[in-house]
């Protein structure tokens, strides 16, 4: 009636019901578990089922069919399990005519009783007839429907009787194939997509074929379904979408795997395809151009290409694959998309393994073809695909034939560089990889034939850059191994092939001719062209100028360090003539520089025979000039070494060096380099000279104090000679002259600026403290007020005011606390500033460079050091400069005596001459040298000469009647703007000096210079217009600065001797001056006055000093 067709719970049940729990109770893996009972059960659930599906069976109900298919599947776990049960329709013994059955077992053995009885079953409800109508009577069929419907019969047509298969399913046989051929291409399209995930035609020719060998002489019937099969599937291949393909692909691979499988075993089989063989499979492919068709499309799909390997392999084992195969294989991933090409790469590096000698040989040819059109990307696929298919090869013969032909590839010209480095880059990895015994024999051939191609100086640079490469994959020698011997048969390590490569080709020389031989090219091309950049020049289309000469610089310092080689005399020379010397670009000098700095470093590569012959002839034959910064490094380390192997330089253990002998090899050069380099050049020039001057080794530390006036000499001379030069040429007005003079006065600047350094170095090396103070330091300098704060276990902490200046040291401050808490001997005290502590190197800094700021609170501790060491005389003048006990014990004059700026303070001849050189600054108008004249002034103590003049002076002045000396006065008014400014300086150091200027000789003359004048000449220098009348502003604001202080001191004085003056008439009984009101008024004003300016914290020492003087200044006039 139809009912269940209108009832959604019955189409459901059918759909989901049904086919779940039959599925569960005639496939699970539990069967085999169950007792006989349930077996039973499910076998008459399995003929109501049979009953459904005969009743359902004209309706195409897809979930029963499946479901038939299902139950008469002999191999399904039910079945399987329930094999040998005999069958209640055809008792066993029964002799039964096959018309009056629909099935029988097949075999006594296995009877399949259970699965008999439901076909019979099915054939007595005239299920087969009904089937047969459904063919022929029916309404119009699909490919679907014939699948669903043939399939269950062809799994049991060996319980089927003959009967049944001639009655029933010969017409079907007969008449599908019919139907099939007569489908239009869009209906098989069409059909083909709806079987996306089954193999509907396969199953039907299958269960075609099964139901067809139940009877005899069926072979030609047969024969003609398998062929029908390859047409449906050759016509699915030319006409499908991509699902339809994959199914043609499927069952070609299908097809071959039992061709393949006959070819292996000859056992009878059902499914055995015994006129279709591996030979008529391959011709099928060949004849009906299946590669072409397969190849045209959906080769972006993995999956595809994947079925498609079956395929090619199947040609190849079979010996079918021709070279037009290849081509068109190749053909199919040229121009195409990424995928497409990765895709068939991937599949050619599986299948060339498989190739015969000749097709891989094509392959290869293809490879070449391609190349010379293909783009950059193109080619760094092909690349990877070749590079891919030399991995693994323990024979060598696919390893071999990709070497050659990357070779061939990178010297293809129109080939980028780019591409050239990657496939070279390819083949030495090829030849890292190698699995090949020979291996090692194999990295030195292909060396010995990039060596020819430099040898025939031809693609020289990729040559070099390969051979350094594979030497590199030879593992360096162990330590102690004895260069160039071979230890062993099977290993050769990195020294030993470049030791043979040397032995056998001369390759360092053969190198450095090269290179010589190419920079000969080059220069007559520069002359040609001129003002090309090194940089854009291409001699070989590839590598630029600069870029030929580093890479083989960089290939024999490779040879040389890997290979444990010398650098000989004649190569260096070789080297150095056509790079330094005759350089046609500075970049060709500057290449050189760095190479042999590189090669002087830790552990020299030139012959160690040669080095000083070279760095005389060479080296220290080049223009000064001519170097840059790297040639100065250059010059340097072999200064260094040359001077070392002399023994006149001893190498410190930390770093560094002694000079143990005055006559250095270079050291005239060295000045040269000083004098006429540039600017950069120079400046590190000047570091070297004064380390090496400031290092003395142990033969000259007892003649320092000569070498000390040797430089100072050396500089002075130098200067004096400049000096002379720039005053005669000043007198002329021509431009050449003008520009001599600039280049004099820079070298003036020069030579002062090593005087200047080290002046200074040797000041920052001595380690005492000072009492003959440089002038910059010599004065009193701002006023500090320390607090030190020392912790108590009794109360919160003890604080000592400390006074101090910015021109003293940490340790003067150390010692000043010291005293204050009247510490033992053996006492130390550490100072910290917040939590950090100030450490005992910085005791020569100045407290303003800590830096330490006025009423700033530091913590202090005191510790006891060296107590139990014996406190004798010869103990304490025996220790160290820095042991702890004798750390404060004060200054060493003889050593300070010895220093050069205090060597320098001794004789007037080199104050004067730097006077002018200062003034001949002013005159120039070029700072530089007015400013490191100054600043060499300035690190020397004052000019004991200047020191004498002024204290001579100030005493013959004090007993003079006149009101100014003029002797005085001439200090500072004269021609030299410098030496004005450098007497205020030394003037006030005198009056205010840095380490007590309340002493007895400071107190002397600061008198003497008041009797002598001072105070009127301090206010005659800010009034009068002819103090340092020609002076720049620079040198007026400094001197200015310096008067300014020296004024506020002698107003300071003359306002107390006034008020003191005052005061002792006043009070004194048997004075007979008498004192106005309008001076007392007068003296008054200025006492109170004088309680706040100047400014009683930041002027403390000096108003003290001035308190003192003007009373004694009182005392005279009373």
């Amino acid at each position: 009636e139809g009912l269940d067709t209108r009832s959604e719970a019955c189409q459901r049940f059918f759909r989901e019901g049904l086919t779940i729990s039959f599925t569960k109770i005639l496939t699970d893996e539990a069967v085999s578990g169950w007792k006989y009972e349930i077996h039973k059960c499910i076998l008459k659930n399995a003929e109501k089922l049979i009953e459904l599906c005969v009743h359902k069976l004209s309706q195409d109900w897809f979930p029963l069919l499946e479901l038939l298919s299902m139950v008469l599947n002999p191999t399904c776990k039910f079945h399987t399990y329930n094999a040998s049960r005999q069958s209640e329709t055809v008792p066993s013994g029964a002799q039964l005519a096959d018309d009056v059955l629909f099935a029988r077992p097949p075999d006594h053995r296995t009877p399949k009783g259970w699965l008999v009885d439901l076909v019979n079953h099915f054939g007595k409800l005239d299920g087969f007839k009904i089937l047969q109508e459904r063919f022929f009577n029916g309404p119009p069929l699909s490919v679907p429907v014939v699948a669903n419907l043939v399939k269950p019969f062809g799994m049991c047509s060996e319980v089927l009787t003959p009967h049944t298969v001639d009655k029933y399913f010969m017409p079907i046989v007969d008449i599908v194939p019919k139907y099939l051929d007569k489908l239009t291409d869009e209906e098989l399209k069409r059909e083909s997509k709806t079987e996306a995930k089954n193999d509907a035609l396969s199953s039907i020719i299958r269960a075609l074929k099964q139901l067809a060998s139940r009877l005899p002489n069926q072979e030609e019937g047969i024969k003609n379904l398998e062929i029908f099969r390859l047409k449906m599937i050759l016509r699915l291949l030319q006409i499908s979408s991509f699902n339809g393909k994959m199914n043609a692909l499927n069952e070609v691979n299908k097809v071959l795997g039992s061709v393949s499988f006959q070819g292996s075993s000859r056992h009878s089989s059902v499914d055995e395809d015994e006129w279709l063989t591996a030979d008529k499979m391959a011709e099928w492919i060949q004849q009906n151009n299946v590669l072409s068709i397969v190849l045209k499309d959906s080769l972006h799909q993995p999956q595809y290409v994947e079925k498609l390997e079956k395929i090619l392999r199947f040609m190849i084992k079979e010996r079918a694959l021709t070279v037009e195969d290849l081509d068109r294989l190749w053909d199919a991933q040229s121009g195409k998309h990424d995928a497409i090409v990765k895709n068939v790469h991937d599949l050619l590096a599986k299948l060339a393994w498989d190739f015969s000698p000749e097709q891989l040989d094509h392959l290869f040819g293809c490879f070449q073809g391609s190349w010379h059109h293909a783009s950059k990307k193109q080619r760094e696929k092909l690349l990877e695909l070749i590079r891919r298919l030399a991995e693994d090869d323990k024979e060598g013969v696919m390893a071999n034939k990709v070497l050659t032909l990357l070779w061939n590839l990178a010297h293809s010209d129109d080939v980028p560089t780019d591409i050239m480095d990657q496939a070279l880059s390819a083949h030495y990895k090829i030849l890292d990889y190698s699995c090949s015994q020979d291996r090692d024999a194999q990295k030195q051939q292909w060396i010995s034939k990039f060596v020819e191609e430099l040898k025939n100086d031809k693609w020289v640079l990729p040559s070099l850059k390969q051979i350094k490469e594979i030497c590199t994959l030879f593992p360096e020698a162990p330590q102690n191994y004895p260069p160039h011997t071979q230890r062993g048969a099977h290993m050769y390590y990195r020294n030993t092939v470049i030791g043979q490569l040397q032995s056998q080709h001369s390759i360092v020389v053969l190198v450095s001719q090269n290179l010589s031989a190419y920079m000969n090219k080059q220069r007559a091309y520069a002359e040609e062209h001129p003002n090309e950049d090194p940089t854009t020049i291409l001699p070989d289309g590839r590598f630029n100028h600069n870029m030929q000469v580093a890479e083989r610089l960089r290939f024999l310092r490779f040879l040389l360090k890997d290979g444990q080689l010398w650098l000989c005399e004649a190569q260096a020379r070789q080297i150095w003539h056509c790079l330094a010397e005759n350089a046609i670009y500075p970049s060709d000098r500057e290449a050189c520089f760095k190479w042999f700095a590189k090669l002087m470093g830790e552990e020299p590569d030139l012959d160690p025979e040669i080095t000083r012959d070279f760095f005389e002839r060479n080296i220290l034959q080049l223009s000064p000039d001519l170097l840059t910064e790297n040639g100065m490094n250059c010059f340097e380390r072999f200064f260094k070494q040359v001077n070392l192997k002399e023994n006149k330089l001893i190498a410190k253990r930390r770093g560094g060096y002694l000079m143990d002998d005055i006559e250095l090899i270079g050291l005239d050069y060295l000045w040269k380099v000083v004098l006429w380099s540039p600017d950069e050049v120079a400046e590190k020039a000047v570091a070297l000279l004064k380390d090496i001057f400031t290092n003395l080794g142990p033969r000259l530390q007892q003649r320092q104090v000569a070498i000390h006036e040797d430089l100072i000499t050396s500089c002075i001379d130098r200067l004096k000679a400049a000096y002379d030069t720039v005053s005669v040429l000043g007198q002329d007005s021509d431009t050449a002259s003008q520009e001599r003079v600039l280049q004099e006065t820079a070298r003036m600047v020069r030579v002062l600026t090593v005087l200047k350094e080290y002046l200074a170095e040797c000041d920052e090396a001595y380690r005492e403290e000072r009492t003959i103070l440089p002038l910059n330091r010599a004065c009193r300098g701002k006023l500090m007020l320390l607090k030190v704060r020392f912790p108590s276990q009794t109360r919160q902490g003890d604080d000592v005011e400390i006074w101090s200046h910015s021109n003293e040291t940490v340790g003067q401050v150390r010692r000043h606390i010291l005293q204050k808490v009247k510490a033992g001997p053996n006492i130390k005290v550490e100072l910290y500033l917040g939590a950090e502590q100030i450490d005992s190197s910085e005791d020569k800094k100045l407290i303003s460079q800590i830096p330490l700021r006025d009423k700033m609170t530091l913590n202090g501790k005191l510790l006891q050091v060296g107590g139990n060491m014996p406190s004798s005389p010869e103990s304490s003048s025996d220790s160290s400069v820095g042991s702890p006990h004798n750390q404060y014990d004060g200054p060493n004059p003889e050593a300070e005596s010895a220093l050069p700026g205090v060597l320098m303070s001794q004789k007037a001849k080199y104050s004067q001459f730097l006077f002018q050189l200062s003034d001949l600054g002013c005159q120039l108008q070029e700072p530089r040298l007015r400013d490191t004249a100054r600043a060499i002034l300035k690190i020397m103590p004052a000019d004991v000469h200047t020191i004498k003049k002024f204290t001579t002076i100030c005493s013959e002045g004090a007993n003079s009647d006149q009101p100014m000396s003029t002797a005085l006065e001439s200090m500072f008014f004269n021609n030299s703007t410098t030496q004005t400014l450098y007497n205020t300086e030394v003037c006030y150091a005198l009056l205010m000096p840095s380490l007590d200027p309340m002493c007895e000789e400071a107190f002397g003359f600061q008198y003497k210079f008041v009797l002598s004048g001072g105070i009127q000449l301090a206010i005659n220098m800010l009034t009068k217009n002819n103090f340092m009348p020609n002076a720049d502003l620079p040198s007026r604001r400094s001197a200015y600065q310096t008067v300014l202080k020296i004024s506020k001191m002698m107003l300071t004085v003359l306002g107390h001797a006034r008020v003191q003056i005052v005061v002792e008439a006043c009070t004194s009984e048997a004075s007979v001056r008498t004192v106005t009101p309008k001076a007392h008024e007068e003296a008054a004003a200025l006492q109170q006055a004088l309680l706040h300016i100047p400014n009683p914290e930041s002027e403390y020492s000096m108003r003290n000093v001035a308190s003192r003087l003007g009373g004694q200044l009182a005392e005279q006039v009373c």
